[in-house]
């Protein structure tokens, strides 16, 4: 973001057209939005559940409201699903410890079954997760080579 803000500042000082520095606002606000979003995504855990941080935005799940933990793997992106009785939640592996997160979360709900439940709330994928970490670079990866480019665009931008 910061690289997009410097290379709007230079195509408003450098520009060669009036519409470039229209057009790299017009790509800063989603952009923008998505920033926030990743900036401000917390998941905490807490005696009482997990609660989740977004933008602006904050969701608290009791643990004896959560009725099934589930998994789902797409490539290397890793989701973990928590049903409750509010509906459902996703987190996803692009969170900070994730391993560690899905071992909290796997013990406090199976801390907190009911005498005479029936069924296990954890499914076995879940398990497996914090077992076998899956490692996932590729964000880190993309990030940076966009970094890089951008850094490369506002250097010709400015020697230009």
């Amino acid at each position: 973001m910061v690289l997009l803000v410097v290379l709007i500042i230079a195509s408003l000082t450098v520009g060669d057209t009036p519409q470039e520095p229209i057009v790299l606002i017009i790509v800063c606000i989603p952009l923008a939005f998505l920033f926030f979003e990743a900036f401000f995504r917390e998941v905490v855990i807490t005696p009482r559940g997990v609660v989740i941080k977004k933008f602006l935005r904050k969701k608290e799940l009791q643990w004896a409201d959560i009725t099934n933990v589930g998994s789902m793997i797409v490539r290397k992106k890793v989701y973990l699903l928590l049903t409750s009785t509010k509906g459902f939640h996703i987190l996803s592996n692009a969170i900070g410890d994730f391993t560690a997160l899905v071992a909290e979360i796997v013990e406090r709900v199976e801390n907190t079954r009911v005498e005479g439940e029936e069924g296990d709330k954890v499914e076995q994928g879940v398990r497996e997760l914090f077992q076998n970490p899956v490692k996932r670079v590729a964000d880190v990866v993309t990030t940076w080579i966009a970094a890089i480019l951008l850094m490369g665009v506002v250097y010709f931008k400015l020697i230009h």
